[in-house]
């Protein structure tokens, strides 16, 4: 059996991130982010940190909880999706990426309170864009 040398993984995805400008990444080194083997179970993750998150009682709580979905949005921005969907889908990981910085921040500035409030901006953005994902009967058939 064969191991690769981590500086070769991290060579790969500091080339990666090089490559794609436009994405944000957690504040993470990226030695330690992978590409996510399963977007559904990444996805319910996410949804369960930021459940843990919003009812996080104390800052470093919420902090574990908040690295925890950068890292898993990290993963999931390392996927290459189809085509037609690649730029969307970046687009809105960017975005939720973004939004968890600023609540990162609000972490630091010790505002839970803010914190939260700027949480609930990534239900926000993850409704809008499942939305867009999973259009309705009706919008397939008539358009917007």
């Amino acid at each position: 059996m064969k191991l690769f040398k981590p500086v070769g993984v991290f060579v790969w995805l500091s080339c990666f991130a090089v490559s794609v400008p436009m994405q944000v990444q957690a504040e993470v080194p990226a030695a330690t982010i992978t590409a996510s083997t399963d977007v559904e179970a990444t996805m319910k993750a996410m949804s369960f940190a930021y459940k843990k998150a919003l009812a996080a009682p104390a800052l470093p709580e919420m902090q574990q909880h908040i690295s925890k979905m950068q890292q898993l949005v990290s993963s999931v921005q390392l996927v290459t999706f189809s085509a037609d969907k690649q730029a969307k889908f970046q687009q809105g990981l960017t975005e939720v990426q973004l939004q968890l910085n600023l609540v990162q921040d609000s972490l630091k500035a010790n505002d839970l309170a803010q914190a939260k409030q700027q949480l609930k901006q990534v239900d926000v953005l993850k409704k809008q864009y499942h939305k867009e994902r999973s259009p309705s009967v009706w919008q397939l058939l008539f358009g917007n």
